[in-house]
């Protein structure tokens, strides 16, 4: 489930990306700030959940052993 969840947010991440630079040569810089925050955010919860699948495999490798 966490490596479903890694990966939405990476998807989230790559399109709000995509569309901040579109809309940062389109129609400039302050048209996309909150875009960018947005990207931000989900940069942030992919970075979280990566880490917590980590972990995760750790444990379980460690109980297996």
């Amino acid at each position: 489930m966490l490596r479903v969840l890694e990966v939405s947010w990476l998807i989230v991440f790559l399109f709000g990306l995509g569309f901040a630079i579109y809309k940062g040569i389109t129609e400039g810089l302050a048209s996309c700030v909150y875009i960018l925050i947005f990207t931000a955010v989900a940069l942030a919860l992919y970075l979280i959940r990566r880490k917590q699948r980590i972990m995760m495999d750790r444990r379980k490798k460690k109980e297996a052993d």
